[in-house]
């Protein structure tokens, strides 16, 4: 069994939540322990975006348990009535629905004062809750602070593996003629969708360190910016192919079914060229794709012009339709051919668009 890092850093914080608050007596330091536990973070960014709303949550379940502690003596009323005040000021007034938990249970903490003292009891509890809230913040930053850069880099590397394959995987089927299984179907696309939850959690907790800019100098947040923008657009690039592989799955069984129909005539030798041609396209970027991975890693990477994929298309298609008859068959088939094309053709040009995107990007 596997005790992560953060597990960790949360029995520290609430350990030195108690003693703290035990030590300047404040308390109960059950509050202070309670208060670390829901203010600790996943990431150092995350922590510190969240800190502001804390303090902001903080104060107003102050504000709202000290009115209604004063005012309304009976403790299910007081309780009840700041809950659903909580819950209308963080979500909306103050758009911070995540701290709903921590509003409603600082201010349940201070209206749980005794009413002979309870002003004296309420700031006791306000600072064993700011307590633990201060201690889970320090904790997260000083002990093992997670960084999610490396991990979301893999992520995004199996990410693309697996996408690409199914790209390559999803030509193959069309030019073939090998349709794929509901079963296999089915699994590829539970694969692809719990890769991309991974690899969007792991952005999201990586944006926010890279938005604690005052932590870094200014160059170095302008490079950690622009190459955010580049693990965005590469993760979108991923979502393009899958997106782009289904729609080859759709046509590859258009394909079939069309030619059954027409008793599977046989392929021209002009068909068999553009087949070679798209081939070779899609050798090429898979190059391309692969010195990317290298950008994407931090490695040295060959740059590659953007391919020209039409003009030699055109060439083709004139040729194969000087010879083919005119019908439905064969207009379908050059339609399919030219999507097939355009999807193939995409893959080629974003993978070289993102392996020069430097180069764009300073001219």
């Amino acid at each position: 069994m596997n005790i992560g890092a953060r597990t960790i850093k949360t029995a520290i914080a609430v350990a030195l939540s108690v003693y703290i608050s035990s030590f300047f007596n404040v308390g109960p330091s059950i509050f202070a322990a309670a208060s670390s536990v829901v203010c600790m973070q996943q990431s150092i960014g995350k922590g510190f975006k969240n800190g502001l709303e804390q303090i902001i949550v903080n104060l107003l379940a102050v504000a709202v348990a000290v009115l209604l502690g004063l005012t309304i003596p009976i403790d299910y009323l007081s309780m009840a009535l700041a809950t659903v005040v909580m819950i209308l000021l963080c979500t909306k007034v103050f758009k911070v629905p995540n701290q709903i938990v921590l509003g409603i249970m600082s201010a349940i903490f201070i209206l749980s004062s005794p009413h002979e003292e309870f002003s004296a009891n309420a700031i006791s509890r306000i600072l064993a809750i700011l307590i633990g809230m201060s201690v889970a913040n320090i904790v997260n930053f000083l002990i093992s602070p997670p960084h999610y850069r490396k991990a979301l880099i893999d992520k995004l590397i199996e990410l693309n593996n697996f996408v690409v394959q199914c790209f390559v995987d999803a030509v193959n089927k069309y030019l073939y003629l090998t349709p794929d299984t509901e079963e296999g179907i089915s699994k590829k696309q539970s694969s692809y969708s719990s890769l991309l939850e991974e690899t969007e959690r792991l952005f999201d907790l990586l944006r926010y360190e890279w938005n604690v800019g005052f932590f870094s100098s200014k160059k170095k947040h302008v490079r950690e910016k622009a190459e955010q923008q580049l693990l965005r657009e590469y993760l979108n690039y991923n979502r393009g192919l899958w997106q782009r592989s289904q729609d080859l799955l759709f046509l590859a069984e258009e394909r079939r079914v069309r030619r059954a129909r027409a008793d599977a005539p046989a392929v021209s030798n002009e068909f068999h060229n553009i087949f070679e041609m798209l081939v070779n396209v899609i050798f090429n970027a898979t190059t391309y794709n692969a010195e990317l991975q290298k950008k994407i890693k931090g490695e040295e990477a060959v740059l590659y012009p953007p391919p020209r994929v039409w003009s030699k298309l055109n060439a083709l298609l004139t040729e194969w339709q000087e010879k083919t008859p005119n019908s439905n068959f064969f207009m379908h088939a050059w339609l399919e051919v030219s999507v097939v094309t355009y999807n193939i053709r995409w893959f080629a040009k974003e993978s070289t668009r993102l392996l020069n995107w430097e180069i764009d990007r300073n001219e």
